[in-house]
């Protein structure tokens, strides 16, 4: 390099840049939010009898018509063989009835009497209602002995058995297990009526419906790390509580990792659908003179270019720049007192820990209580 080269790559000076990133800046709230499980249900016997064997592993997950519980059925098998014994005698005797009758018929006027053609009719009358009766008789002998094998009404996972093989089970009034359905899963939260003002102020005059599509609930657990899966608002309350001055929410997450638990307590932040995307700059790396605001960026000549900026807010200590980036440009963050505009220099990527656009959290509303 020749000794005029030299000078001239001594004399440039070195910045840090960071490429301008964009990110949603739309408000978001945040609310304490309790879940709950969309169905929960008690396991319980229909029928008393002895408990002949569990089906499952606590704690595992069943699905819909999964077999549980079978509870002992002899006496059951009992009682249906001799339902349907009843039935077989009354099926005979109406046959029986149906015969004397028709015979009496095909004399009546000659040898039979009116007051015999009619007993005959009231004996077939009489059978066809035992007939029904030992029907409903068998029927319900059937869906007795059916009882016996306990199934899951739902898709979920299982608690612990509260009664182990061989105990009796008095009746329906007994739980067995309890079934809780873990995806999807609910988050029940509350609005204090302030917010639910400065909610419908932001989204203009729509119905309730549309107020529930306009905003995202998404979840924050309580070891600080983001939910995944997004929710949809699901129900909106339709009284104000007095005692608390909040309305209560529900939001429907998918929960297929089973990360959600109920009882469990979680972060709700509620954001527009709609997302705000705007470049964002660190406050340190804006300067003002007596025509606004304005960033120092590199341009493709690595050269240094003025750039006038407008912003609207402040959120993490970082400007929203509202008009003069687009994103992507090279901002100088470090090292802006050696420059000044149309100034050739040298840009190095600046530490990330230092003077550069840090992941912002919007204000949000205080967090509002658990309905």
């Amino acid at each position: 390099m020749s000794a005029p080269q030299a000078a001239v790559a001594q004399a440039e000076p070195t910045v840090g840049v960071i490429s301008v990133p964009i990110e949603d800046v739309s408000p978001k709230h945040e609310f304490v939010g309790r879940v709950e499980a969309v169905n929960a249900v008690d396991i319980r016997s229909r029928i008393e009898g002895f408990l002949d064997k569990r089906l499952f592993d606590e704690g595992q997950l069943v699905k819909k018509d999964q077999d549980l519980f079978l509870i002992d059925r002899r006496s059951l098998e009992i009682s249906l063989a001799d339902a349907k014994a009843a039935l077989a005698s009354a099926q005979a005797s109406l046959a029986d009835a149906q015969r004397t009758l028709a015979r009496n018929q095909s004399l009546s006027g000659q040898t039979v009497a009116r007051a015999t053609l009619e007993q005959s009719q009231t004996a077939v009358e009489t059978g066809q209602a035992n007939l029904l009766s030992a029907q409903t008789r068998v029927s319900q002998a059937e869906l007795n002995l059916s009882y016996t094998r306990i199934t899951s009404p739902i898709d979920g996972r299982i608690g612990a058995a509260e009664l182990s093989d061989g105990s009796f089970i008095s009746g329906s009034s007994q739980i067995l297990a309890r079934i809780v359905e873990l995806d999807p899963i609910r988050v029940v939260f509350s609005l204090s009526d302030r917010s639910i003002l400065d909610l419908r102020a932001a989204a203009g005059d729509i119905s309730k419906e549309d107020l529930a599509k306009r905003y995202e609930p998404t979840l924050r657990l309580s070891n600080g790390q983001a939910y995944a899966e997004k929710g949809k608002v699901e129900f909106f309350g339709n009284e104000i509580d007095v005692a608390t001055g909040t309305l209560a929410i529900r939001a429907l997450f998918p929960n297929p990792q089973s990360l959600l638990i109920p009882g469990q307590f979680v972060t709700v932040i509620v954001s527009e659908t709609e997302k705000k995307l705007r470049p964002i700059v660190p406050m340190g790396a804006v300067q003002q003179d007596r025509d606004g605001k304005f960033a120092l960026l590199v341009n493709d000549k690595s050269q240094v270019e003025l750039r006038r900026i407008k912003v609207s807010e402040e959120v993490g200590g970082n400007w929203v720049v509202d008009d003069g980036l687009k994103g992507g440009e090279k901002l100088i963050v470090d090292g802006l007192q050696n420059v000044s505009e149309g100034l050739t220099v040298k840009a190095t990527q600046a530490s990330p820990t230092e003077n550069s656009v840090t992941s912002m959290t919007p204000a949000a509303s205080k967090p509002g209580s658990v309905q």
